[in-house]
């Protein structure tokens, strides 16, 4: 019996050991090409209706591309969908892939997406919205956030990023040092078609189901890059045409931006000549590295936005805001009345009493932002008197600060509330109102929410400077080096839709009215267009929340679903 039980113990052994040794190694370099999904729990508004995942596509970087961290071998994007349509992209009515813009990243078309999704079903159909995020992302560390964001307490981000705490069994490693990213240098226009191109095959692995079901677009800059998406080759031989841009797609979208590689324009906020300037003072770093834009102070409105969130009527958002040098010129340049203002610091903005949502909105709200293609109209502030802004160029009439810092207490008053039924509405210093009714389009609680739920967040901390030079370049006709995969006029092969804020550029055009055909669409093709929406500022084509002051439906997400489905019906002709 003894010898039975050795024999039988050591057959056992020898059969977990076979198990083992046939096992892969639990840290196994995933194949190329490996996809990752998971779910998405969020807390907007219709969450049960529009399902949303983050997907995850293994993509290493070549042997050449230097020192980086693993999580720069993988992309990805937001997928967002119906719940009641099929699990498979495949076979959903269309899909809209979109990529942001200058500094933007994929949680930044969140009520786009929602709305699109929703405007579709009530039409019967399924329609798919994949935000990507470009690779540069993977520098970025969340935990901070999402540890603030599980406590409801801004205070833990804060001191997570620059206070030395600890957040989940971490300390953060600082901000990357621009000779750390090297390897971003390479990230040009380039390789982000490249990623773009790899998550369109990963996601329909069939040409002609791509060809037929597809819309690809984007923001701003995005315009741009869907230009230059739509005319590359791939195989780098201009005679097969099934790998080119435009033939993973059944339609092109600019949202407030261009679909030209051949105008100059760029986008339709100025963003391109912004990071341009940009570029210029950020010292030869690989990313966009110039204050009020660099890692440093992009990471605030995503703490902010944890802040707001949770307690909006707060006001220890300004008050735990870090002292540093980056942070505190930039909130000079934000913040400042004119000029001399600026100089001298005094009031500084630090001395005013503001609710965490009013901290939040100075940011990106249209009547503040000087910079136009970070505004978002999502209110006023109210509660004492305010003064004109008049830095770092001269205001339209638009833009004010709160003016004096004895008042008790600046609150924030919501886009649903403002002049709603003849509500006073303040103003400047000519005596004309600083915003209507009417140009109020976005939540800022939603805004708020978006800065920080999702795991591919709203911003872009490592802006790769060589994606602006390579843009330039390509705009003034250079076909180059990595631009000579530029071969294709593919913009004027397929159907475009433009769809434009009307106060993009300042608050100056009419609000009010139903949304125009413009006379400038991307081509001549039948089903090509361009929409203007009076009113919405450069991010309210994205961030419009569902429901809108004059009552009718929100027009950029309409416009969208409307061409989606027309042009993957004609795509199904071709």
């Amino acid at each position: 019996m003894t010898k039975l039980r050795t024999r039988l113990f050591a057959s056992v052994c020898a059969i977990a050991v076979a198990a083992v040794a046939a096992a892969p190694a639990a840290s196994a370099e995933p194949k190329p090409g490996k996809t990752v999904e998971k779910r998405v729990r969020s807390a907007a508004p219709g969450a049960k209706k529009v399902r949303e995942s983050l997907v995850r596509v293994y993509d290493p970087l070549p042997a050449d591309a230097g020192e980086h961290p693993a999580a720069c071998d993988w992309l990805e994007y937001l997928r967002f969908r119906h719940a009641g349509g099929p699990r498979k992209a495949r076979r959903a009515d269309a899909i809209v892939v979109i990529i942001p813009g200058f500094l933007g990243g994929a949680a930044s078309f969140d009520q786009l997406a929602r709305n699109t999704v929703r405007r579709a079903a009530v039409r019967g159909k399924r329609i798919e919205y994949w935000a990507l995020d470009r690779r540069a992302n993977c520098l970025e560390d969340d935990t901070g956030v999402n540890a603030a964001a599980k406590a409801r307490d801004a205070t833990v981000a804060w001191d997570y990023y620059w206070g030395g705490g600890e957040a989940n069994g971490r300390r953060f490693d600082g901000f990357v040092p621009p000779e750390e990213a090297e390897f971003l240098g390479e990230f040009g226009l380039r390789r982000t078609m490249e990623d773009w191109y790899t998550v369109l095959r990963s996601g329909i692995k069939r040409q002609p189901r791509r060809a037929r079901k597809m819309i690809c677009g984007g923001h701003s800059l995005g315009g741009p890059l869907t230009a230059s998406f739509a005319g590359w080759d791939f195989d780098g031989d201009p005679k097969t045409k099934r790998d080119a841009g435009y033939k993973q797609c059944a339609g092109l979208v600019g949202l407030d931006t261009t679909l030209d590689l051949e105008s100059g324009g760029g986008d339709g906020a100025g963003a391109l000549g912004v990071g341009l300037d940009l570029v210029s003072q950020s010292g030869g770093a690989p990313y966009v590295n110039a204050p009020p834009l660099t890692p440093e102070t992009i990471q605030v409105p995503s703490v902010f936005g944890v802040g707001s969130y949770f307690a909006p009527q707060g006001t220890d958002l300004l008050r735990e805001l870090p002292h540093t040098q980056n942070i505190d010129l930039s909130q000079r340049v934000l913040f400042s009345r004119d000029a001399a203002h600026f100089a001298t610091n005094s009031p500084s903005i630090r001395e005013f009493t503001l609710t965490n949502e009013v901290s939040l909105a100075g940011i990106f709200d249209d009547n503040s932002a000087p910079l136009s293609f970070l505004r978002s109209s999502v209110g006023q502030v109210v509660g004492g008197p305010l003064v004109d802004k008049n830095f770092p160029t001269p205001s339209d009439g638009t833009l004010a600060l709160p003016q004096e810092p004895s008042t008790p207490l600046y609150s924030w008053e919501t886009y649903r509330e403002v002049g709603k039924d003849g509500a006073e509405i303040a103003l400047n210093d000519s005596g004309q109102p600083y915003t209507s009714r009417e140009s109020e389009i976005s939540d800022l609680r939603q805004l708020a929410r978006t800065l920080f739920e999702a795991p591919a967040n709203f911003t872009e901390q490592y802006f790769p400077t060589r994606i602006l030079l390579d843009v330039s370049a390509a705009e003034s006709g250079d076909r180059s080096g990595d631009l000579a995969a530029l071969r294709h006029d593919g913009v004027a092969k397929r159907p475009g839709l433009l769809i434009q804020a009307g106060d993009s550029d300042d608050n100056t055009a009419p609000d009010d009215g139903l949304p125009h055909t413009g006379d400038a669409p991307p081509n001549e093709l039948e089903l090509s267009r361009e929409v203007i929406i009076p009113g919405y500022n450069h991010l309210d084509v994205v961030t419009a929340a569902r429901r809108q002051n004059d009552g009718r439906p929100e027009p950029s997400s309409k416009a969208l679903s409307r061409f989606t489905l027309k042009a993957v019906r004609a795509a199904r002709k071709r």
